[in-house]
């Protein structure tokens, strides 16, 4: 089945239905080659700091460092003012917590995409891009 990968229009990702069909006493297949498009279980410690500073309460003290991009500091300072005025707004305040990390697929060349819970409940969508350790694209949809 083809989904669309996040933060792109017009590129999908088919992924393969389960082998259902499949009889018992057929042996099973062998483990596949990790693919561009598997899904990880340990996602990079600099997304991770990026996305909790972007859909957390706090500012991050060490978002100024040498691993964010200006590009990608300035996407996580416009996060942040738009869920403080929505919060004015709406007369709460934004919610505190953890986020946590539902997926994270890679691709070749440092790209980074998935899904993420927000502390308060929300589920966001979000792609990364990493060079040399440093972050240099990032965007929560």
């Amino acid at each position: 089945m083809y989904y669309t990968a996040p933060g792109h229009r017009h590129v999908q990702i088919l992924v393969p239905p389960s082998s259902r069909g499949r009889s018992p006493s057929a042996p099973a297949p062998a483990s596949p080659c990790p693919s561009p498009h598997s899904p990880r279980r340990d996602v990079e410690p600099v997304v991770v700091e990026a996305l909790s500073a972007a859909l957390g309460k706090g500012r991050q003290p060490s978002m100024m460092a040498w691993r964010f991009a200006p590009a990608v500091r300035a996407h996580i300072r416009a996060r942040q003012r738009a869920s403080a005025l929505a919060a004015s707004q709406k007369g709460a305040t934004t919610a505190a917590g953890k986020v946590k990390v539902l997926t994270c697929h890679t691709r070749e060349g440092g790209e980074f995409f998935g899904t993420v819970q927000a502390a308060d409940g929300t589920r966001r969508a979000y792609a990364a891009k990493i060079d040399g350790g440093r972050l240099v694209s990032f965007k929560v949809l």
